[in-house]
């Protein structure tokens, strides 16, 4: 069994949100006495520039209450996040962030000072380079935001522990692992890591306030209310517990229904103890990904079947500026300078469907559009 704090949240008042994070981590029986002289890693959810009204990125204010609850009980917080393309100093200054760091005295991590974090018993992959301030901390403190996504249908705990990879290491991966099932399978052999590894403790603390519904985890999605605050140390408990308070389908979740068989926690709802509100009192709705990446099932993954079943990303002329992110963090080397001076040129036979140009689009340009089959059978 697993215990989860749920807790009703409506508002990023600072000081109303030190006294439910601090209520949230009482309820999961967390003792704050051991936080004196230690170091503790906050790893919030910072994808890219954006403002914290967009749904996007771990609210500034919820990090601030945490980092101010840290240092409350004698801890010594560290910021450690790693932006997949974006430099961290653009986010922290567009989202709000330096300010509230500077004024703290919180210390920025750099992630480019890796450490080794071992999985024995990964399926696909055992070996992960990852940000040495969180291995070596004493405590992680991961602040995943609540929200949808394209690729892996839910994003929250599991997947926020994807960001202890590097920048552009990150995209590596995707080739990887490239379809849904094998990123899947991924994350869940690196968040073994983290479970496997004793030496700290490990709180997830979601902000759930202001959540993200339809085509997420980026700017393509849509904000949404989901006015909750959801804490445990069992990330798939708390990935659970929030797809239910969102009112999604928990069976869609690979993450949680593979997590719980590997054994690396519980997502099954009656093996978990909610504590606080009840998810009942909860009727959020919110929009479910398009994408069923109905190819990346299929063994013969040819660029062929692809195009003719998997959701593509189209850019859209008159939103796109341009920019060139989506290029600059293409794992697949697919997407090529414009052609005609409007939109960015993919290939879409090297397109893994990675989705990574949808997600870190700041216009929101980038759509996704079933393939020709996909949508004779609807």
């Amino acid at each position: 069994m697993s215990i989860v704090s749920l807790l009703k949240g409506e508002s990023y008042d600072s000081s109303l949100l030190y006294h439910q994070i601090e209520r949230s981590l009482e309820n999961i029986r967390f003792d704050p006495t051991g936080l004196k002289g230690a170091t503790v890693a906050v790893k919030p959810n910072l994808l890219t520039t954006a403002l914290p009204e967009k749904g996007i990125t771990t609210h500034p204010e919820f990090l601030r209450a945490v980092i101010k609850f840290i240092k409350a009980y004698g801890g010594e917080p560290v910021l450690v996040e790693c932006p997949a393309f974006i430099p961290l100093e653009k986010v922290l200054n567009k989202g709000g962030y330096m300010d509230i760091l500077l004024a703290e005295k919180v210390r920025i991590s750099d992630t480019k000072i890796t450490a080794n974090l071992k999985n024995e018993s990964g399926i696909q992959y055992k070996y992960f380079h990852v940000a040495e301030d969180l291995v070596k901390s004493d405590y992680i403190f991961n602040l995943p935001k609540l929200k949808t996504h394209s690729l892996t249908y839910f994003t929250g705990a599991v997947k926020n522990l994807f960001g202890s990879i590097h920048g552009l290491e990150k995209s590596k991966w995707h080739i990887r692992a490239s379809s849904a099932p094998d990123f899947i399978s991924f994350l869940l052999d690196l968040y073994g890591g983290w479970y496997f590894l004793q030496n700290q403790g490990t709180v997830h603390i979601m902000d759930g306030i202001l959540g993200l519904e339809g085509e997420g985890p980026g700017a393509s999605g849509k904000p949404k209310a989901a006015n909750a605050i959801i804490a445990g140390y069992d990330a798939i408990a708390v990935d659970s517990v929030a797809i239910r308070v969102a009112g999604l389908d928990l069976k869609r979740s690979g993450v949680c229904v593979e997590g719980e068989k590997r054994g690396y926690g519980f997502s099954s709802p009656e093996k978990i103890t909610v504590a606080g509100n009840s998810i009942s009192e909860f009727s959020n709705s919110f929009i479910p990904p398009k994408s069923k990446s109905m190819v990346s099932a299929w063994p013969f993954c040819s660029p062929f079947f692809k195009n003719i079943l998997v959701e593509k990303p189209v850019p859209q002329p008159g939103k796109c500026t341009l920019c060139y992110q989506c290029r600059g963090i293409c794992p697949a080397d697919a997407i090529n300078k414009s052609s005609d001076g409007k939109v960015p040129a993919y290939d879409y036979s090297k397109c893994i469907r990675c989705y990574c140009c949808a997600e870190i689009c700041p216009e929101a340009a980038i759509e996704l559009q079933k393939g020709f089959v996909a949508r004779l059978i609807g």
